[in-house]
């Protein structure tokens, strides 16, 4: 059986679309419909339901593609174990939201040059949703976002390492804080509230706390950190971010953290396929050492750092 057409039809089940299925294996449509007709005609069974407007497989499609990659998977150790034992190298294709550019990023790339210095890391900055759609469609090796991986979710095909959580608190200029230095929602009614993209789970947080109010609040989202810092420092708004952010206006007196309405913290997880190679392996366990380095430097007050025996 052509292992090749086993993992069209695990990448198929994955993405639900002939067209990114060609373009995750750099092929043409033409060539993974031939692959999966192939497919069906060795098993003697439709993989695929071709009476569906969407892209469904068949029970006996979903089966084989659970099985393919558990057959792929074991062909990857196989591989892995002829091979003499090599200091990790090659490309590194990593997606990262912003806020990791604010906090540990650098670190992390400083000391993968110092250890794996033949590890090439391509870096992405996008958004968690955006991020997930890349790393579906395998383009990227390692994600490091705050959102839940649906596909993750009770699947042992993929290795996800909790790594830290940034408090998510009201920050202000001082002279947009109320006397107590305590913010209410009719406060932050009356003023523009400043916060993540609204695709992501810290906008929706946001949002639902004004779910009951008559009054439509003004909620700006940014896919940029750097925008909601520069907006907040000249005092256009109150931002919902992790203070961590803006240690040094902080300390500065230039902004100030506000007590208010509660918020979840960021969570960040670092994410890949269980069977990538040892550069990404190496690249996901130095990540996690260099997040708790960072933890432990600024003290739990910015930052937490996660078991990673926790599910994410």
């Amino acid at each position: 059986m052509n292992t090749r057409f086993l993992e069209t039809l695990v990448v198929l089940a994955r993405v639900r679309s002939f067209r990114e299925t060609a373009q995750v294996l750099n092929a043409t449509q033409a060539a993974i419909s031939q692959r999966i007709a192939s497919l069906e005609d060795e098993l003697g069974a439709e993989l695929v339901d071709r009476t569906s407007r969407r892209l469904m497989l068949t029970p006996a499609g979903e089966q084989v593609a659970r099985q393919a990659q558990r057959i792929l998977q074991l062909e990857r150790e196989l591989v892995m174990s002829t091979k003499p034992e090599a200091p990790p190298a090659g490309r590194v294709r990593i997606g990262t939201i912003e806020s990791v550019v604010h906090t540990w990023l650098s670190p992390l790339i400083r000391m993968l040059a110092e250890r794996y210095p033949q590890v090439n890391p391509d870096i992405t900055v996008d958004t968690a949703r955006n991020l997930q759609d890349q790393f579906r469609l395998r383009k990227l090796d390692l994600m490091i976002q705050n959102d839940p991986y649906a596909e993750s979710v009770g699947n042992t095909d993929y290795r996800v390492t909790p790594l830290c959580e940034f408090p998510v608190q009201w920050v202000a200029r001082p002279d947009l804080v109320p006397k107590g230095g305590t913010i209410t929602i009719d406060d932050l009614e009356r003023v523009p509230v400043l916060t993540f993209s609204k695709t992501s789970s810290p906008q929706a947080h946001v949002r639902a706390l004004f779910v009951d109010r008559d009054t439509e609040p003004r909620v700006c989202s940014f896919p940029s950190v750097e925008s909601i810092i520069q907006l907040v420092g000249d005092g256009y708004g109150i931002a919902a971010i992790p203070p961590v952010f803006v240690r040094e206006r902080l300390q500065r007196g230039e902004l100030q953290v506000c007590e208010g309405p509660a918020l979840p913290p960021l969570v960040i997880t670092v994410l890949s396929e269980r069977g990538a190679n040892s550069a990404v392996r190496a690249t996901q366990a130095l990540t996690t050492e260099v997040v708790n380095g960072f933890c432990e430097r600024v003290g739990e007050a910015w930052a937490r750092r996660l078991d990673p025996d926790l599910p994410a």
